[in-house]
């Protein structure tokens, strides 16, 4: 259970949700840490702006795929030989 800490500050609780973090990352497997992984890192840096060229690239690519001139999985799939 966590506490408040003192002072109000949540100092306490801080320190036992981290550890009690820490101690479920333990259990998991080492498939399970790298997707954990991938998650973090997005919440740990911050997110990259788009850049004007990049959102018309973006409406594009969205525009072909409408117009079903878009890569079909199952074709990417037998390429890669999956």
């Amino acid at each position: 259970m966590l506490t408040k800490g003192y002072n109000g500050l949540g100092v306490i609780a801080m320190a036992l949700a981290r550890e009690y973090v820490k101690a479920l990352i333990d259990r998991l497997t080492d498939e399970q840490v790298d997707a954990l992984r991938v998650i973090v890192e997005s919440m740990a840096w911050p997110t990259e702006r788009v850049t004007p060229e990049e959102a018309a690239e973006i409406e594009e690519a969205l525009a072909e795929i409408d117009a079903g001139k878009g890569v079909k999985a199952e074709d990417v799939w037998k390429e890669l030989g999956i």
